[in-house]
């Protein structure tokens, strides 16, 4: 018998990335020593984080989407948590590895986004 059902809800695979997200977001911001790093400062970059990351995966095909996505995202980073660009290059790479690594893991449980 086999104990995996598939769930499609985007609001339950967003607020799970988001919350397992967080932590090792906040984490991270400590560990790099941003200049504003609180952690609703942390929550309202990791959620425009969330919704930009799930966009990109679905509607922006090719390089220049990944690219713009990813130019947004430091961007982002840059202006709400107070990271030097370079920094905010690695954590935008940091937090889209560990997005991507929990859809992976939500989607062999069977919930998945689209």
């Amino acid at each position: 018998m086999e104990l995996h059902y598939q769930i499609e809800s985007a609001f339950l695979v967003m607020t799970l990335l988001f919350v397992l997200t967080l932590v090792p977001a906040k984490a991270t911001v400590r560990f790099i020593g941003a200049d504003y790093g609180s952690i609703m400062r942390c929550a309202l970059a990791v959620f425009i984080a969330t919704i930009t990351t799930l966009y990109a995966l679905s509607t922006l095909h090719g390089p220049l989407g990944l690219s713009l996505s990813f130019v947004w995202l430091v961007f982002l980073f840059n202006r709400i948590l107070g990271l030097s660009k370079t920094w905010s290059s690695i954590f935008t790479i940091w937090l889209v590895l560990i997005q991507l690594a929990v859809l992976h893991t939500l989607s062999q449980y069977g919930i998945n986004w689209q």
